[in-house]
Parts: structure tokens; sequence; C-alpha cells
């Protein structure tokens, strides 16, 4: 074991030598712009504060999903807006659209992100990005994911995309004042990253490296620490190391009243960013509302068993490179109504 952990950081160590470490400000965030939840940080690999699995999830860790019995359709818009005048541009946006499918022997997601940001503070471009999953639970704790993805970006060069991420959650249950813990870990980004783009990087003076970073870790926890009739408390905390050059810090915590009425808050730290003065520390923040809706007379959705379905709506803000604002707005449904109810078990029949 002791060789094999040597040969893992010894390898680590010459990889990180032989690679400068320098994606445009936000780049390590690039698909994750497009909804108010993501901006709060609550899309966590261990799920958010309160776990939350959709559509979406698998942007961070494809074993998120594995649970899931309804189908999920999610939609998201995040509006960019620059104040810096010297901007070619000070208008952006991006956006973000999936649906989840669960199949008998494992779960399916698909997602597409649009990211249009030509801001120098926040040199993204534009880009086109493609994410599809499969999960499975292996147990009735652990859970694994596989994704395959690909993109392609445009201004200032062209370029594309294509990878493959790995994530695994553990869900531990009750661990001390926590209910609901879990443990989430992922590896992101395995191939081939946007590299051939002429972006201002974290250091403007320095020639900008392939973004998202590839082999980028995270590990993260999260749980519930309050739980009650009225309301719910949950924290999440994530770390990520993007190809061993880089340490960034997410942290996310959640209120819901009533399973009803959601805030949703966090915080980042990104270590170049801030050796840089990239970042602030101004705290995103989220608020969700879900209800459930019944459609009737269409028999295509009572078949389904979909005529009466759940719908979140949600709107959030983040301050991002202190001239940066986003202002962002999403949707999302689940058709049909969960099943709460443990199967009943009949060991013999009861006779009169």
């Amino acid at each position: 074991m002791k060789k094999i952990l040597f040969t893992f950081f010894a390898a680590a160590l010459l990889v990180t030598s032989a690679y400068s470490y320098n994606p445009p400000a936000g780049g390590e965030d690039l698909t994750l712009l497009g909804n108010p939840l993501s901006l709060s940080g609550a899309k966590s690999v261990s799920g958010g504060a309160l776990f939350d699995a959709n559509a979406d999830s698998i942007l961070v860790n494809p074993a998120l999903i594995a649970g899931e019995q309804r189908v999920n359709l999610t939609a998201g818009y995040t509006f960019l807006y620059s104040a810096n005048k010297e901007n070619e541009t000070q208008l952006g946006a991006s956006f973000q659209t999936g649906i989840l499918i669960p199949f008998k022997m494992f779960i399916f997601s698909g997602n597409m992100n649009g990211t249009f940001a030509q801001f120098k503070e926040m040199h993204l471009g534009k880009s086109l990005n493609l994410k599809a999953g499969l999960a499975k639970e292996i147990t009735d704790k652990l859970s694994i994911g596989l994704n395959a993805g690909g993109g392609y970006a445009w201004t200032y060069g062209n370029d594309w995309s294509l990878y493959a991420d790995f994530g695994a959650l553990y869900n531990w249950g009750n661990l001390g004042p926590f209910s609901d813990f879990r443990i989430g870990a992922s590896v992101l980004n395995l191939g081939k990253m946007y590299s051939d783009v002429d972006r201002w990087g974290i250091d403007e003076e320095a020639q900008n490296t392939p973004y998202p970073t590839l082999a980028t870790l995270k590990a993260g926890a999260a749980g519930t620490i309050l739980n009650t009739e009225i309301a719910k408390i949950g924290l999440g905390l994530d770390f990520s190391v993007p190809c061993f050059q880089n340490f960034i810090v997410d942290f996310n915590a959640q209120v819901a009243f009533k399973d009803a009425f959601i805030i949703s808050v966090g915080e980042k730290f990104n270590m170049a960013e801030v050796i840089k003065g990239k970042n602030n520390f101004i705290p995103s923040i989220a608020f969700l509302f879900k209800f459930s809706f019944d459609v009737k007379n269409n028999q295509y959705l009572e078949d389904n068993g979909w005529s009466q379905s759940e719908m979140t709506v949600s709107a959030g803000y983040k301050n991002l490179y202190k001239t940066v604002h986003a202002v962002s707005a999403g949707v999302d449904i689940d058709l049909g109504m969960a099943d709460n109810e443990p199967p009943k078990i009949t060991v013999w029949d009861e006779k009169e």
C-alpha cells in the first residue's frame, strides 16, 4: 500500500512540475454558472447541505443521481453583468438544461450548458458544453457513477474538449450531531480540455493554461445538523485540488422551512484567485420554493403516473469578481410523486 501511495504522489509531482497553472478566473466553474443552486455552492460533491439530486448534479459528481426514482427536468439562466467599462461588452450569460431518466439497471442523466462571458476579469469567452452520466447504487450506502463530456469553445480561437468523470457517494447515516451524513468524491476532467484558445488567465501577464483543469480531484461531506417539523438546517464542505496546482474550498449552508421554502448560502475560497486579487468574500445566496401541482385531463401524464408532480422554482445572486454580478433563475420538475413508504412484507398469510 505504501508503494502504491508513493508512486501516486510521485506521478502527481511529475505532472505538476511540467504543468503550469493559469486558467481564466472562473474557469474551474465553467459549467456551474447556469442556475441559482450552483452559484450558491449547493451543487457539491456530496449532494449539498440538504441533499438534493437532479439532472445537473452530474456536473460535480456522477454518483449523486444513483438513488433517484423519478424523471427530472431542469433549466436555468444566469444574467452576467460587468461594471468594468473597459470590456468590449459588459453583458454576458450562462444557461443550463438537463434531463434525468431512471432505468431498472442504472440512472441516466444528460446536461447541456452554454457560457458566454467575454469580460477581462472573467475571460471565459463563448462555449457550449455537453455531459451525460450513468450511476448505480452498489449497496444501500454506496453509489458510483461515470460521465462522458465534451464541448466547443470559440472567440479568440476555436477549440474542443472531450473527457470523462468518475465519482462515488457514501451515505454514512448518523454521525455525531449530524443526520443524513454523506461523503462524496470525484475525479473530473480526465481527457482533453480547452487549451487552444487565447484567454486572460488568473495571472493576466502569463499565458493561460487549459481549463477546466485536467484531473481535478473533489472531496467533501455534508449533513443535516437540525431536523424538526418546522425547519431543517444542513451544512456542506467541499475541497477541490485541480491537478495538484490549486486549492479550492466551497462552503454551503441551507435552511428549509416545511420542506417548501429553502434559503441556500455559499462561500468560495480559491487560493490562486485570492493570491492574484481576483476573488472577493461576499457570500452568494439563492431562494427556492417547492410545490406540487396537478395536471388534469391529460391521458399521457396519467398513464405514466405524472399527473401529480413537484416543481421547484429558484432565484439567486452572486458577486463573482467585484465588478462581475450574476443574477440567476431556475426551474426543477420531478415528474410524479416520491414513494416514501417502505414495502410491506408478509411472512405468512393471516387466517381468521
